[in-house]
């Protein structure tokens, strides 16, 4: 293995020295394979780029309860950070706040970029901030392309575990938050799949997948999508599932905590699968314009499977008005198979766990397609 300074040409024997000895703006290439460190901050804007296959991350040592991420960009630094082809895993934080991350990205940077990467059991996947006067141009944006995240939570038993805290992704206050053609799935102790508080959030063409994230004692995730603020959100194109394991029957929640000014909410096209036994709801519009009434969501072209379970395509706490509903189906049973597969074909490295995951979801893939009974149009 070897990390090249493109910018400067010079090589390095560790990704750590190589951050070290970069300088703003300098691209580092790393050879695939693993990266056992305990890696240094970044705090000017940098590229770090996998080459090969994955560059895997992991901490050397444990996270102290004073540490916070395998890729850690603090407080007010100003950067931007692009990673491609990398995985990261294994970040865990003692005491009592265990909400070790993947990626944290702090208050006061510029523009998060993940794309062709791979993060995975950490207790946060992803973990951000929102901008502040120290964000390059006044804003601050996270875009994930061609991405997986799966897989992470807090500690079974812990505080955070019984509150719901720890997420596979969790945007702050950004200006923008998109997600588009990338897998999330297995969150587990009542975390949510995708928590965005952006001014902005743009889910496109994505798998969301709940699948049985409740193993080994841990209870499963709650909501698939969590925009708590509102703000403009337009969630198109994916295929978002509720698992069987899920502590919570809503599927999509927005302004559940308060409603930014010039909010709406859009869901469209979107094929939406039932496994909770309990039932599900598909969109929780808790939205509320300055005059106390509901901001009604635009909802169209959805296909909602039941699940063999009472399911329900949208509930408005402030109504009317109500979410506008056109050329939405509701189908009878569990829906097509599950695509479970990886973006990435050579998991590195490739833990008992990882193995275990793969096998249960190969297996739920090939129980196939339900039964298509009765059909309601909306």
């Amino acid at each position: 293995m070897s990390v090249i300074n493109v910018t400067s040409g010079v090589s390095y024997a560790t990704l750590s020295a190589a951050i070290l000895g970069s300088s703003a703006n300098d691209v580092l290439q790393a050879s695939a394979g693993a990266y056992v460190e305990d890696f240094p901050d970044i705090t000017h804007t940098l590229t770090i780029n996998g080459i090969g296959g994955l560059a895997s991350l992991t901490r050397a040592t444990p996270l102290t309860s004073s540490g916070r991420a395998i890729v850690n960009v603090p407080l007010d630094a100003g950067v931007n950070l692009s990673l491609s082809g990398v995985e990261i895993s294994g970040a865990a934080r003692p005491g009592a706040n265990p909400n070790g991350a993947g990626i944290l990205f702090e208050i006061g940077n510029g523009n998060l970029t993940i794309a062709n990467s791979w993060i995975h059991n950490n207790e946060d996947g992803i973990l951000t901030g929102g901008p502040d006067a120290h964000s390059p141009q006044g804003g601050m944006n996270v875009t994930i392309t061609h991405s997986e995240i799966g897989d992470n939570g807090a500690p079974v038993g812990s505080a955070y575990a019984a509150s719901g805290q720890d997420h596979n992704i969790y945007a702050g206050s950004l200006t923008s938050f998109s997600l588009t053609d990338s897998y999330v799935h297995n969150v587990f102790s009542q975390g949510h799949e995708i928590k965005s508080r952006a001014l902005s959030t743009t889910i496109t063409n994505n798998r969301i997948l709940d699948l049985s994230a409740g193993l080994n004692g841990a209870l499963g995730g709650s909501y698939d999508i969590d925009v708590p603020n509102g703000g403009i959100a337009v969630i198109t194109g994916n295929v978002i599932e509720k698992g069987p394991d899920s502590v919570n029957r809503y599927i999509i929640h927005f302004a559940g905590e308060g409603t930014y000014p010039n909010s709406g909410l859009t869901v469209c096209g979107n094929t939406i699968i039932n496994h909770r036994s309990a039932g599900a709801t598909a969109v929780f519009n808790q939205s509320l314009d300055p005059n106390g009434h509901n901001i009604p969501a635009t909802i169209c072209d959805n296909t909602l499977y039941d699940g063999g379970a009472a399911v329900s395509l949208f509930q408005d706490n402030f109504g009317p008005p109500l979410d506008a509903a056109t050329n939405n189906v509701i189908l009878s049973g569990q829906g097509p198979a599950l695509d479970t597969s990886s973006l990435f074909a050579v998991p590195e490295p490739m833990s008992t766990a990882v193995l275990l995951f793969a096998a249960l979801s190969l297996a739920m893939a090939r129980r196939g397609i339900g039964a298509r009974r009765s059909r309601c149009v909306f």
